[in-house]
């Protein structure tokens, strides 16, 4: 389609600027407009993303630097260099960077922190909340889901028989697993990773996490 301007409204062909709908004729013609105004739109947002995509790609072939007499490099692959550095040396001097219970030590362009983080219930690789209900279902011989949404279905809410209104024309039924419940018991002994697994889930424990963050650039 090509692209449309204001000027291409068909003016002789609508409605004034006050338009007045009295027969089919005058409804065809508001009808016109309208397809011509949504085309018109559709064009406008057209051109700004094919400028957009262009700016874009012009920007891109300006995204590298220089390093002393080397050939030019992309910002993110010295992005990624030196994060990898300095999480290497970070990691390698940890405790004269820590000092007692600070876990971030600043410097005068940023800083570099060591947090713990908690540790988590979580699915195996490739696995969603589905499947483990699958696999919940199999390890009862009968299908949880299906029992506990049948149970949920037939609770009557207002009237009774032919008046019976049920609490599944009200609620969204779905049962859903408490991972925080699963963490728990596992945390408690109640559960083992072997349960885990049989589940779909496995238990990560917590570890400290390196936060590199760099402060805002001022040009000299």
């Amino acid at each position: 389609m090509k692209s449309l301007t204001a000027n291409d409204r068909p003016a002789a062909e609508l409605l004034g600027a006050d338009p007045v709908i009295q027969t089919e004729e005058d409804l065809d013609k508001a009808l016109n407009e309208l397809s011509f105004l949504n085309a018109f739109d559709q064009s406008v947002n057209a051109t700004c993303t094919r400028y957009i995509e262009k700016l874009k790609q012009e920007s891109e072939q300006r995204k590298y630097v220089l390093i002393d007499d080397q050939d030019p490099v992309t910002i993110e692959s010295r992005r990624e260099l030196l994060n990898k550095r300095v999480n290497e040396y970070c990691k390698a001097n940890r405790s004269s960077l820590i000092d007692g219970k600070k876990k971030t030590k600043s410097f005068p362009h940023g800083s570099v922190s060591f947090k713990d983080q908690p540790a988590r219930v979580e699915y195996r690789s490739g696995l969603k909340e589905a499947d483990s209900l699958s696999l919940l279902d199999k390890l009862m011989q009968s299908s949880l889901v299906e029992q506990i949404t049948a149970w949920l279905m037939s609770i009557c809410v207002f009237g009774k028989n032919k008046e019976a209104r049920l609490l599944s024309e009200i609620v969204e039924l779905k049962p859903k697993l408490s991972v925080s419940k699963i963490k728990k018991a596992f945390e408690e002994k109640r559960l083992t990773a072997d349960h885990l697994k049989q589940l779909g889930l496995k238990y990560s424990q917590g570890k400290e996490q390196l936060t590199i963050k760099p402060a805002e650039y001022k040009p000299g």
